[in-house]
């Protein structure tokens, strides 16, 4: 039988360690890591939200209830001033636009009971504003003067051939949950006249009296890279009113009280701002 041998290493023979070799973890390289991790992210969700917003709104270009047409990031030009006004030949002294928002099957926002169209307050409005510019001495143009259809592409065409030197879209407010007041949006490039305009109709109507004073706000809700159809593709001064929410009482009683009112301060608003403005020269 074969003896059992006890193996030793001989002397001076290396022996090979069985402790884990240690790593030491760069702390300071994991944060940068981690920041442009994030960053990426960020970017990545910022574009995807800028896509879904330009998709949404060519798949509503031709729905005139949303009173809007959705652009590429890349805003265009406009016009502060249109480059030459023509006196109108009639003998009054300048002449305006005035857009009163949907009509026809396009019935817009309406109350939570459903039988308060915007459509009809925005009629409503304008055929006074309409009156006191007349008063003024200013030509009147309205893209509808009846309860009818008119398209966005139409509503900027008829602004477009009027040599008018203004133009202003009247809207009345939605939103899902519990908002209230008064509203101006104006091109995202915040052309100083279009920003004058909008201000002077909101102070006049405050002067009035309005439930809350939601200022002069740029491009498109919730997107800053888009505009307003009117604003965007009408060739002079323009702005849209969001006169009140149609779901909140104290907005809507506040319509009816001071349709007038309101009618007769955004004419005054208007005619302020053209002659602030030198929009025409020597107005009296």
């Amino acid at each position: 039988m074969d003896e059992e041998r006890n193996v030793q290493p001989q002397r001076g023979q290396p022996v090979r360690s069985r402790r884990k070799k240690k790593y030491k973890i760069l702390w300071d390289r994991v944060i940068v890591a981690l920041v442009a991790l994030i960053a990426v992210i960020v970017g990545i969700v910022m574009l995807i939200s800028a896509l879904v917003g330009a998709i949404k709104g060519a798949l509503k270009k031709d729905d005139s209830s949303s009173a809007v047409k959705v652009q590429a990031p890349v805003v265009s030009s406009q016009q502060e001033v249109p480059e030459s006004v023509v006196q109108p030949d009639d003998g009054t002294l300048f002449t305006v636009v005035i857009d009163a928002g949907h009509g026809g099957e396009d019935v817009g926002s309406t109350d939570f009971d459903g039988v308060r169209y915007e459509k009809e307050d925005c009629l409503r409005v304008a055929k006074l504003v309409e009156k006191h510019l007349k008063d003024m001495n200013v030509k009147v143009i309205m893209t509808r003067s009846e309860d009818v259809y008119v398209t966005l592409d139409d509503r900027c065409k008829i602004a477009n051939e009027s040599n008018a030197v203004v133009f202003v879209s009247l809207h009345r407010n939605y939103f899902d949950e519990e908002a209230q007041g008064v509203e101006v949006w104006v091109h995202n490039e915040k052309p100083e006249t279009d920003t004058a305009l909008a201000q002077n109709i909101l102070d006049g109507l405050k002067g009035v009296g309005i439930t809350q004073d939601r200022g002069v706000n740029f491009g498109y809700r919730g997107n800053e890279y888009v505009n307003y159809q009117v604003n965007r593709e009408t060739n002079m001064p323009s702005c849209l009113v969001e006169l009140g929410f149609m779901q909140d009482e104290q907005d809507n009683k506040l319509f009816d009280d001071n349709c007038d009112a309101y009618a007769k301060a955004i004419a005054d608003a208007i005619y302020k701002t053209v002659k602030e403005r030198e929009l025409v020269k020597n107005l009296p």
